[in-house]
């Protein structure tokens, strides 16, 4: 076979360059973990749940058969916020990844921030009350009876996260075989996965022993600021040592499955027991109890592994059921972010409905669920169709990315678009209007 004497040049040539770059140089392409995606997703369908049955528990009657429920709503309590920092930690790892520190600090300040301040001064009416709103948009733990962004709280903290701990994400990112990733994989090379099973709780159990006592750990303040906190970078270190980690995650899913309901039934039965009230919510110093005592250790540290354990069982589960890619996700995982926000607002209405009307607290619970989930994805449809409303519900992109979506898509003639395009944004802008109402009515009703 003859081979051209050009084709063979121009191909040692190309060679030639490529060696020639370093490889921290070669773009590569993205690898995109789909067990994460998928976790997210199921994470914050559970909120919905999770938060229509928490906030309608004052309608139940109360009964020995309602324990499964309340335990369920407590287990699930310790560990789901917690996975969610988790994931945005290692969310971090990947967009760091293809940004350097200006560029990620931009692109969180938009992301989270425009999101949030729509939250605060439009979807909870702080336009109306500017002064108070900034004032306690910039209070050090307002309270949750202050906080001027309501369960927008979430992203609040992940914004401040994100700025506070980003000397320590760059150096990672630069000396990836630094003393920091060095102590992590050392860690992660621990026998029986040790070292991802006991350190990362130790720590979060040395939080809760000295912070805990003294305040009421709410919706992200207090001790579980740094709580929290802490699962955020330990996403971000874990997914930053790669293979390490998901080799660990391996190991550790069988003990796990058996070790966890052990540690859910002990957290409950302390939660429940103990002669100091709420002791798993923090603040018992301001009810009168010592700062320190065996019990508030012993419940501090049951709590941290509780929760640790959880959270390295789903996503061990995950790594290995459900890394794999799909349509479906894609969409999912666009809905999230926005459906997160609105959620709140269309889940008091019909837990005031049907309160009112004296439903059954099960009945209402599932009828009220769908009735939410049903409606967020509503709002979804709309905001994806929406350029100017995008940002303001944490979508990405604008103008390319709704021309793909239909009807956008099947419309050629550009002044059509144009005149779809407004009369989505009055949609948006009714939606809106109709979420207020829904917060509005709600309160009336619970007044009644």
């Amino acid at each position: 076979m003859i081979q051209n004497p050009q084709s063979t040049t121009l191909t040692d040539h190309v060679q030639s360059i490529i060696q020639s770059i370093p490889s921290e140089e070669i773009i590569q392409k993205p690898v995109r973990r789909h067990d994460l995606d998928w976790l997210r997703v199921i994470l914050f369908a559970l909120l919905i749940w999770f938060h229509y049955s928490a906030f309608s528990l004052g309608q139940i009657e109360g009964s020995a058969w309602d324990l499964p429920l309340f335990f369920v709503i407590g287990v699930m309590h310790q560990w789901r916020l917690a996975a969610l920092f988790l994931i945005s930690g290692m969310g971090t790892a990947f967009a760091l990844k293809r940004r350097n520190g200006r560029t990620y600090l931009k692109e969180r300040a938009t992301r989270l921030g425009i999101p949030l301040l729509f939250g605060v001064y439009i979807l909870f009416l702080g336009i109306f009350e500017p002064i108070s709103s900034t004032i306690r948009l910039f209070t050090i733990f307002p309270g949750s009876e202050e906080m001027p962004y309501g369960h927008l709280w979430f992203i609040y903290n992940l914004l401040i996260y994100s700025v506070i701990l980003s000397p320590i994400f760059l150096m990672v990112k630069n000396k990836p075989d630094g003393i920091i990733m060095r102590g992590v994989r050392g860690l992660l090379n621990i026998p029986f996965g040790l070292g991802i099973l006991l350190a990362p709780p130790l720590i979060l159990a040395a939080n809760a022993i000295l912070f805990k006592p003294w305040r009421f750990g709410e919706v992200g303040m207090w001790w579980e600021f740094t709580r929290y906190m802490l699962y955020f970078l330990f996403g971000y270190l874990l997914i930053s040592a790669k293979e390490n980690y998901f080799t660990v995650l391996d190991r550790i899913r069988i003990p796990l499955t058996i070790m966890v309901p052990i540690f859910s039934i002990t957290w409950f039965i302390i939660n429940e027991s103990s002669e100091v009230p709420r002791i798993m919510e923090g603040g018992w110093v301001q009810r009168g109890y010592p700062a320190f005592s065996r019990i508030a250790i012993i419940a501090s540290i049951v709590q941290s592994f509780h929760a640790w354990s959880w959270c390295m069982l789903i996503f061990s589960w995950a790594s290995k059921l459900l890394n794999r890619p799909s349509s479906s996700l894609v969409y999912l995982n666009e809905a999230v972010y926005p459906t997160y926000v609105v959620h709140m607002h269309l889940t008091f209405l019909p837990i005031a409905i049907f309160g009112a009307i004296g439903l059954n607290y099960y009945i209402g619970m599932v009828l009220g669920t769908i009735i939410v989930t049903s409606g967020v994805m509503i709002c979804f449809e709309i905001i994806r169709r929406t350029r100017f409303a995008r940002p303001l519900f944490g979508i990405r992109g604008g103008k390319d990315q709704v021309n793909t979506i239909w009807p956008f898509n099947e419309i050629k003639k550009p002044e059509l678009r144009i005149g779809f395009s407004i009369v989505m944004h009055f949609v948006a802008f009714g939606m809106v209007i109709g979420l207020l109402l829904f917060l509005i009515i709600s309160g009336f009703i619970g007044e009644l």
